[in-house]
C-alpha cells in the first residue's frame, strides 16, 4: 500500500472516532490566537526632522520608496482644488533637469515614479533604484511650477470637474461628504469649476512652500537595499531638504442629525438611486472599542457574505451590492451603510438597512457569524506579515498614531478577546439608529413620493449640497408622448416620408488607439422588421447580427449563438428601420419626465424597464438613449448613446456622429455613407 494512501486511511478513521466525541450543538470555542512574530524595520531620523525606516529584503533585486507627508486635513476653501494642482504639477520636471529628460529618464530604467503634494513613490530594479531615489528627492525638494504647465493642468482639471457634473455617483458622493461634514470641513469641501478659476500660480507656490516640510515627512524603503548605503545616500540626498514650521489647524466641529432624516437630491438624468446612510464616529486605532468595532462592521456590512449584501442581493434582489464601514481617524470619521439601487425599491432599500442596523444593535450576533470574521482578521492578517512592505507599514502606524509598542504583536489576540456582548454594545454606542442621516440621490419623479411616505423628516438638496425647495415634477401642460414623437418626426423630415422607407443602409467607422485601427459597422434594417449588423476591423468581420423578421443569430470568435428570446420578441414588435413609428401606439412607451442636459431642456420617453430616450424640447431631435446593461463584473449599469450631428439625406435628417461612452474613453461612430430603400434581398438577412 502506497503510504500517501495509508495516512489518508488513519486521516479519516481518526476523524470519525473524534466526530463521535464532539458536541456538535455547541460551536467550537476558538482557539488561542497564533503568535505572529514581526520584524523591527531599521530606523534613523535626519536633523531636519525626517524619519526613515529600512527594510532589507533580497529575494528580489527590486527596491521602493515611499515618502509621506503628514499633515492635518486643510481646508482650501475659495482654492479648493490647489492640492490637486500641485500634485498634477509635481513631476514635470525639476529645477535640475527638464520635464521631458526626467520622464525620458524614468523610461529608460523602467522605473514607477509618482510625486504629489503629499509625498512621492519610486520604484524600480536595483541598480537604478539608487538614481530612482536621487530623482525623487530633487522632485520632491525642487518642483518647477511653471505658467505653462499651471494653465495646461488646470483645463485638465476643469474638464474633469465637469464631467462630474453628469455622474450621479460622482454627485452623491460629494453631497453626503459635504451633509455629513459640513462645507467648511476639509473632508466636506469639494472642487468647483469657480474655485478653479480662483487659483493662480502664486497659490500652487504658496500652498507647496506650506506643506511640504521634512519634520513631517516618513520615508519608507524596502527591498534589496543595504541599510549603512541606503543611510548614507538618504541622508545626502534630503538634508538640504529645509525644515519648517507645521500647520496648526483648528477643524471646525461636525454634528450628528438630533433625529434620523432624509436628505433628498433629484438627479433627472439617474438610471438608480444611490443611497447613504451615515453618522459621524469618533475613535482612533488607539481606542479599546477599535477591535470590536471592526468586528461588528465586518458582520453589518463588511463583505459579500455580510447581512447587508445577503438581505439586500440575495433575499431581495434591490442591488448588486450592500456595504458598510466604520472607519477610524485622528481627527473625525463616519459609519456608513450604502448601495446603488433600482428606482422602484428605493423607499424599501432604506427600510431594509435601517432594520439591519437596528437588529445588530438589539440583537446579539451568533457565535457562528463572530467566530467566522475573526477567522476573515486572522488570515487577511497573517496572509500581511509575509510582505516585506507590512513590517515599515506596521512601525509607521505606531509612531503615526501614538500606538502602543506591542499593538500588532497583540493584534489577533486583541480580537480574540471580542465577546457577543462587545459587538452588541459598540454596535449602539457608533452605529447611531437615532442620529442617522439618510442620504439619497435619484430620479425624483419616481422615487420622491415613497420616500415620503417613511417615517422621517426630509429636506432637500440641490447637486452642490445646498438645501432648496422640494423638486416641481408636474409635466408641462400640453406635452405627451404623441406630441413629443410627432415634433421629432416633423424635425427630421416628417412622418410621411419616414413610412416610406422600406430599407435603409448605414456605414460608419470608428478609430481606435489613436488611429493605429479603424472599426467598420454595417447595418442595413428593412420592412418588417429585418435587421443586419456587421462589425468589421481590418477587413475582417468581427461580429455579425442577423434577424429575418422571425429569427436570428448572433456570430462571435467563429460561433454562432441564438438570438436571445427577449430580444428576439422586442425586434418582432418593432417597427424597423424607424423604430420611433411604432412607439406612438405602444402602450408600454410613456413620458417620463422633464430633464436638463448641457442647459437644454430634455423630454424623457421610458421605453421599456431598460431603457429611456432623449428629446430636445426645443428641437425636437432626439439627443440620447440610456440602455441598463450587464458589465464584465456581472453588475447592472446605465450605458448612454449619445447623437449628434444630424445631416440630411434624401429630405431626412440623421445623426452622423454616435457617441458610446466606455469607461474613461469614449467610441466615437461617424456616419460615412446612409442609403435610403437601397437594393436589398432575403439572403442579407441570413
Amino acid at each position: 500500500m502506497k503510504i500517501q494512501n495509508l495516512i489518508l486511511i488513519l486521516f479519516l478513521i481518526f476523524s470519525f472516532i473524534s466526530y463521535g466525541q464532539i458536541d456538535r450543538s455547541k460551536p467550537p470555542k476558538s482557539g488561542p490566537a497564533p503568535v505572529i512574530s514581526l520584524g523591527k524595520p531599521k530606523t534613523f531620523t535626519l536633523k531636519n526632522g525626517m524619519k526613515v525606516l529600512v527594510v532589507e529584503n533580497n529575494k528580489l533585486p527590486r527596491a521602493y520608496a515611499n515618502l509621506s507627508i503628514d499633515n492635518k486635513p486643510d481646508y482650501e476653501g475659495k482654492i479648493k482644488g490647489v492640492s490637486s494642482l500641485v500634485s498634477s504639477l509635481m513631476g514635470n520636471g525639476t529645477k535640475n533637469q527638464s520635464k521631458d529628460d526626467f520622464n525620458e529618464e524614468i523610461d529608460y530604467m523602467g522605473a514607477t515614479l509618482s510625486l504629489s503634494a503629499s509625498g512621492g513613490y519610486v520604484s524600480s530594479l536595483k541598480r537604478y533604484f539608487p538614481r530612482g531615489l536621487e530623482m525623487m528627492a530633487d522632485g520632491l525638494i525642487n518642483p518647477i511650477f511653471s505658467e505653462e504647465e499651471f494653465d495646461k493642468e488646470k483645463n485638465i482639471l476643469i474638464d474633469n470637474v465637469k464631467s462630474y457634473e453628469k455622474s450621479v455617483q460622482d454627485i452623491a458622493d460629494r453631497v453626503n461628504d459635504k451633509l455629513v461634514y459640513g462645507g467648511k470641513h476639509p473632508y466636506g469641501e469639494f472642487i468647483t469649476i469657480e474655485s478653479i478659476n480662483n487659483i493662480g500660480l502664486e497659490d500652487v507656490n504658496k500652498y507647496y512652500e506650506t506643506f511640504a516640510k521634512p519634520n513631517n515627512a516618513y520615508l519608507i524603503i524596502v527591498g534589496d537595499v543595504d541599510f549603512e548605503e541606503i543611510k548614507k545616500s538618504v541622508t545626502k540626498l534630503f538634508s538640504k531638504w529645509k525644515k519648517g514650521n507645521i500647520v496648526e489647524s483648528t477643524l471646525p466641529e461636525s454634528l450628528d442629525l438630533d433625529q434620523p432624516e432624509i436628505n433628498f437630491v433629484n438627479m433627472p438624468n439617474a438610471v438608480q438611486s444611490e443611497i447613504y446612510v451615515n453618522n459621524l464616529i469618533r475613535i482612533s486605532m488607539s481606542h479599546p472599542d477599535f477591535f470590536a468595532l471592526k468586528l461588528a462592521n465586518q458582520i453589518l456590512g463588511g463583505s459579500a457574505t455580510a447581512r447587508l449584501f445577503m438581505n439586500l442581493r440575495e433575499d431581495k434582489g434591490f442591488t448588486y451590492g450592500s456595504y458598510s464601514s466604520a472607519s477610524t481617524s485622528r481627527y473625525i470619521s463616519s459609519f456608513s451603510a450604502s448601495a446603488s439601487v433600482r428606482n422602484e425599491v428605493t423607499d424599501s432599500s432604506v427600510v431594509e438597512i435601517i432594520k439591519e442596523i437596528n437588529k445588530i444593535r438589539n440583537e446579539n450576533v451568533s457565535e457562528e457569524e463572530l467566530a467566522g470574521v475573526k477567522e476573515t482578521y486572522v488570515g487577511s492578517f497573517i496572509m500581511s506579515t509575509e510582505r516585506p512592505s507590512t513590517i515599515a507599514g506596521y512601525a509607521l502606524n505606531i509612531d503615526k498614531f501614538n500606538l502602543p509598542q506591542n499593538f500588532y504583536e497583540t493584534y489577533l489576540e486583541n480580537f480574540q478577546k471580542v465577546t457577543v456582548d462587545d459587538i452588541k454594545r459598540v454596535a449602539n454606542k457608533y452605529f447611531l439608529a437615532d442620529n442617522l442621516r439618510i442620504v439619497v440621490v435619484g430620479k425624483g419623479s419616481e422615487i420622491l413620493e415613497n420616500l415620503e411616505k417613511l417615517p422621517y423628516r426630509i429636506s432637500y438638496y440641490d447637486t452642490y449640497g445646498d438645501q432648496t425647495a422640494r423638486p416641481d415634477f408636474s409635466k408641462p401642460t400640453g406635452i405627451t408622448k404623441s406630441s413629443i414623437l410627432n415634433k421629432y418626426f416633423e424635425a427630421i423630415g416628417g412622418k410621411e416620408k419616414l413610412e416610406k422607407v422600406n430599407a435603409l443602409m448605414t456605414m460608419g467607422e470608428a478609430v481606435l488607439q489613436g488611429g493605429a485601427m479603424t472599426l467598420n459597422l454595417v447595418t442595413i434594417q428593412a420592412k418588417p422588421n429585418k435587421l443586419s449588423v456587421m462589425m468589421l476591423m481590418m477587413g475582417n468581420i468581427m461580429m455579425k447580427q442577423v434577424f429575418n423578421g422571425e429569427d436570428g443569430y448572433i456570430m462571435q470568435q467563429g460561433q454562432k449563438i441564438p438570438f436571445p428570446e427577449e430580444e428576439k420578441q422586442k425586434l418582432i414588435s418593432s417597427s424597423l428601420p424607424f423604430e420611433e413609428l411604432g412607439w406612438i401606439d405602444d402602450e408600454n412607451v410613456t413620458f417620463s419626465s422633464v430633464s436638463e442636459e448641457d442647459g437644454s431642456k430634455q423630454y424623457v420617453l421610458k421605453i421599456d424597464d431598460k431603457t429611456t430616450v432623449f428629446f430636445d424640447a426645443e428641437t425636437g431631435l432626439k439627443t440620447k438613449q440610456v440602455t441598463m446593461a450587464p458589465t464584465p463584473e456581472g453588475s447592472i449599469s446605465p450605458q448612454p448613446t449619445i447623437y449628434e450631428e444630424y445631416r440630411d439625406v434624401d429630405g431626412i435628417l440623421f445623426p452622423h456622429l454616435i457617441k458610446i461612452p466606455l469607461g474613461p474613453q469614449t467610441l466615437e461612430f461617424n456616419t460615412k455613407e446612409i442609403q435610403l430603400n437601397p437594393a436589398i434581398s432575403d439572403s442579407d438577412f441570413n
